[in-house]
């Protein structure tokens, strides 16, 4: 499921059906592959989590290896992510917009992931010292309420003047609430609980709720994008529930081979498939890296196949303590 994840992110990153038709477009990218980060979270929490707690010495782990991460992969950008806000039209300096990018919104366009992986899990072990774990989920749906008003629906929350100007003034820190306070930390917390209390819900059940909660979400795009209100569609209310449907899904889901191979190799995809586009990029506009948004199916299929042959090709060196920390 992990890969199926990783390839949903390549989807949004890439929007392969731009050219080929505006709805079928506007579905592939703000539909059912919004799951992806979420889901990412929530197998987070489900992972670490331990009779419902991350383990402090666990938690330490986690975090130092995500800063790590962060750091490795912003320097490995760090041409992208210089070329990017060098052309980027603000009237702010690029090194302002970088601070707040690293802190805020994430050095470039994916590893936002890895900051508000690090502030989310913050977030919500910190609360657990606090409060129990109904007030846990309130505080942390509350925070997300707000992630969704100041994203999905921002042009609702503009109307209505306490929070126009909350978002006023929020917003003139960070550019989007898709980060590790609004967004993470109830995805976060929830895969905690389905580890703790492990449902026992019927797969039926779930498959039927998935087709039921799909729906909703498509209804509720459809609307969002009718209304105009939309800063993005990063956070969205039935995206909650859809991504915990599919999660609860996908563990009860057995396969008949190992899937070991095909975990490392998402998170490979994950890490370097901008940098694959970028190449594809330059091979069919003899070096213009500058037409990085030129979107389009055959960008999509070239950039997908040069992702997994660079992320094989990395996997040849699995055995180097390096490349298995910092690659897979």
């Amino acid at each position: 499921m992990k890969f199926v994840m990783a390839f949903f992110v390549m989807v949004v990153h890439f929007s392969p059906f731009k050219t080929i038709h505006p709805v079928l477009h506007f579905i592939s990218i703000h539909g059912f592959t919004r799951i992806a980060v979420p889901f990412f979270f929530l197998s987070s929490g489900f992972l670490l989590s331990e009779h419902g707690h991350i383990p402090k010495p666990r938690l330490t782990k986690t975090l130092f290896k995500l800063l790590k991460l962060y750091l490795f992969w912003t320097l490995i950008y760090s041409p992208l992510i210089l070329l990017q806000l060098i052309n980027a039209p603000t009237t702010q300096h690029w090194l302002i917009t970088l601070s707040r990018n690293v802190f805020f919104e994430g050095s470039f366009i994916h590893l936002w992931y890895f900051g508000a992986s690090i502030i989310g899990l913050i977030i919500v072990t910190t609360l657990q010292k606090m409060l129990n774990t109904r007030n846990v989920f309130i505080s942390l749906g509350f925070l997300f309420i707000l992630g969704v008003l100041g994203d999905s629906y921002y042009g609702l929350s503009m109307t209505i003047p306490y929070l126009n100007t909350f978002k006023t003034t929020l917003f003139q820190f960070i550019n989007t609430t898709r980060n590790g306070v609004f967004f993470a930390p109830l995805f976060i917390y929830t895969g905690m609980f389905i580890k703790q209390t492990q449902p026992e819900i019927k797969k039926q059940t779930l498959l039927i709720s998935l087709i039921c909660f799909l729906t909703l979400s498509m209804i509720e795009i459809f609307f969002l994008r009718s209304q105009g209100w939309a800063k993005d569609y990063n956070l969205t209310f039935f995206i909650y529930p859809l991504s915990i449907i599919t999660f609860l899904i996908s563990l009860q889901t057995k396969v008949s081979f190992n899937t070991d191979l095909y975990r490392s190799m998402a998170t490979t995809l994950f890490y370097i498939h901008i940098y694959a586009y970028v190449l594809v990029q330059a091979i069919l506009y003899q070096g213009d890296i500058t037409r990085f948004r030129n979107y389009g199916l055959l960008n999509f299929v070239l950039a997908f196949l040069l992702s997994l042959l660079l992320a094989k090709l990395i996997h040849r060196f699995k055995h180097l303590r390096f490349v298995k920390e910092m690659m897979m």
